[in-house]
């Protein structure tokens, strides 16, 4: 996953709790390494707002150039 890239946001199979912005699509607009600490996360601006997710919460629909 890249800056660009068009996503999807989903629940990953071994999640503890649930995400409030499942089936969400947005842009990645910035990338944030080891924020969590065995995954890279992404800022993703939504319809209505930005969020920090981890990269197994998202799955790429387009890949920008």
């Amino acid at each position: 996953m890249k800056v660009g890239d068009l996503v999807k946001v989903i629940q990953p199979g071994r999640a503890y709790h649930s995400c409030p912005f499942i089936g969400e699509v947005g842009v990645i607009i910035h990338e944030q390494l080891a924020m969590f600490k065995d995954q890279d996360s992404f800022s993703v601006m939504t319809r209505d707002r930005i969020v920090v997710l981890g990269a197994d919460h998202l799955e790429v629909i387009h890949e920008s150039r």
